[in-house]
């Protein structure tokens, strides 16, 4: 039977959870839990996500992500797929690295996407990987880079901080701290029915919302190729936008591109800025910029990626 489709559209807001393969450890080495953080780094600027929280626990991710693209299948696709390559790599392993379909469960903005981010940024506490008064000492989560005063701009804390009426800075910051240290107290023999909460079904909201997503749902399963050619002709569009505004930083136009080489530097320049702030792919992109093969695109992008190591 065909899965069913993800609900999918501008500005759904998701919890995401995945664990890894016969629940073995992903994240207990560091060097994997930096790889996947960077994953979603770069998830997040190529596909326009916004991250609210996250959390590494040691075989499993929670993630609360906001896509104002309406893009989740295909950004869950890169990442888990570029994550999984770049494991299998530093284990010199193959296969596949997460355990059957990653949950996404659609939230409703609010009361229950603070109680989502809540619940995430509480899971190293809950679990005792950390004391109470140390939580915001945990790496692995988002909770200690919302503190700091400079942030990526995909991660993002100002929606639950102007929920709870908090200020967008690290003073709002520590009081959201100190509420969610109470927070544990208060809900000290919930653990269990919050996680059924936070972790099962499909969404997690008022029942107003659930019957509003039904219906969405329904029609989403009525639709020919939802996510496919459809998702494509948009998400070209949003590829073309940035391939003219770099093309109108180095001062060349579409006759440039068929007029000059195929590894001509500029070329080069536009080529990694898509690969960087899209998710084209390399054949895409070689296409666009008359580069030849896509084998060149990839060999830019990891030569980049070798200078900046």
């Amino acid at each position: 039977m065909a899965r069913k489709p993800r609900i999918q559209f501008a500005g759904a807001i998701y919890h995401l959870i995945g664990r890894g393969n016969y629940k073995k450890d992903l994240f207990s080495q560091e060097e994997a839990a930096y790889s996947f953080e960077l994953s979603l780094e770069e998830c997040a600027v190529k596909c326009g996500w916004l991250v609210h929280a996250y959390v590494l626990m040691a075989n499993h991710y929670h993630l609360v992500v906001e896509t104002p693209r309406g893009n989740l299948v295909e950004g869950m696709r890169w990442l888990l797929g570029v994550f999984g390559n770049r494991f299998n790599r530093f284990h010199n392993e193959s296969g596949h690295v997460f355990q059957g379909r990653y949950k996404a469960l659609l939230v409703e903005p609010g009361a229950s996407f603070l109680r989502v981010v809540d619940y995430v940024h509480l899971n190293p506490a809950r679990a005792g990987l950390v004391p109470l008064d140390k939580l915001d000492h945990y790496s692995r989560s988002s909770l200690p880079k919302h503190l700091k005063s400079k942030r990526p701009e995909w991660l993002r804390r100002e929606l639950f901080l102007e929920y709870l009426e908090l200020s967008n800075d690290r003073k709002g910051m520590l009081a959201y701290l100190r509420r969610l240290r109470l927070l544990v107290e208060l809900h000290a023999n919930r653990s269990q029915k919050l996680s059924n909460e936070m972790c099962r079904g499909w969404m997690i909201g008022t029942q107003g919302y659930r019957k509003a997503l039904a219906k969405e749902f329904e029609q989403m399963e009525l639709a020919q190729d939802w996510g496919g050619a459809e998702l494509r002709e948009i998400n070209e569009e949003l590829w073309k936008c940035v391939l003219a505004e770099a093309l109108k930083q180095v001062k060349k136009t579409h006759k440039d591109i068929e007029s000059d080489r195929k590894n001509a530097p500029w070329k080069r320049e536009i080529a990694i800025r898509l690969r960087k702030e899209t998710s084209a792919s390399n054949g895409w992109i070689a296409e666009q910029l008359n580069a030849g093969h896509p084998s060149l695109i990839s060999r830019w992008a990891t030569e980049k990626s070798n200078i900046k190591g």
